[in-house]
């Protein structure tokens, strides 16, 4: 809920808890410099995608050069639009990287001038800094509910909102129509660019193991869902099924 809050002479600001991404376009920087008119093109193609969001009306979006802010008072309407953000960014040769926290976000918008407050923000942006690979990452502090990782389950690990890689947890850059194709990139910006190598690799290396159908959540949840029934491994199977819970 917003609290309000009297700062100074009386005024009084609105604070609100809200979720907060930031995230940067890797390579779009060099592009500018090497390619200006070909990347403002897509710059503005970008801007135009966002409009078209089936969360346009849940998320609020800044954009600045290379770095995108977006925030939200939910959590699934943020992730599902840094999803569709990964998805043009991969379409044009481009990678994320970013952070997600949660906290204090105060703004006021006067014509074209936006001012912010928010330690979310400041949270957002040290873990994207922090970050050495392409991903966006959520923070640590952030408690992500068991649906969110059940439906990992139910609907398969493409069209999972989340994932659980090497100790992070982190937005999940595939959906259904896009996994081999995003690979097939990754490999290609790899070759563009081989000094950079590691971190296609660490990408290339996730898109291996949602391939293989590892089970991507956090150890103690998927534990946690076999002690209490909700899944159970099929001996025939390296997967495990899920059964329907009666509690």
């Amino acid at each position: 809920m917003p609290e309000t809050t009297e700062i100074g002479r009386g005024t009084e600001h609105t604070v609100e808890q809200k979720y907060v991404a930031f995230c940067d376009i890797l390579g779009f920087s060099n592009s500018v410099v090497t390619e200006f008119d070909q990347t403002l093109s897509l710059y503005i193609s970008l801007a135009q995608y966002i409009t078209t969001w089936e969360y346009s009306d849940q998320v609020n979006v800044t954009m600045y050069s290379d770095s995108i802010l977006i925030t939200s008072s939910e959590l699934p309407p943020l992730l599902g639009a840094v999803q569709l953000l990964w998805f043009y960014c991969l379409q044009n040769n481009f990678m994320l990287r970013g952070g997600i926290a949660f906290g204090k976000y105060w703004e006021d918008r006067r014509d074209t001038h936006l001012l912010m407050v928010s330690d979310a923000l400041i949270n957002a942006v040290k873990l994207e800094k922090m970050v050495g690979v392409p991903a966006v990452v959520i923070s640590d502090d952030i408690v992500i509910p068991e649906n969110y990782w059940f439906e990992r389950f139910q609907n398969g690990p493409y069209a999972s909102s989340l994932l659980h890689f090497r100790d992070r947890n982190i937005v999940n850059p595939f959906n259904p129509a896009w996994g081999t194709s995003a690979a097939m990139r990754a490999r290609l910006l790899m070759e563009k660019s081989p000094t950079h190598s590691n971190k296609y690799l660490w990408f290339l290396a996730l898109y291996d193991a949602l391939k293989a159908g590892n089970i991507l959540i956090p150890e103690a949840t998927y534990q946690s869902f076999i002690d209490r029934g909700i899944l159970a491994f099929v001996p025939s199977e390296s997967q495990p099924e899920t059964r329907q819970s009666n509690k």
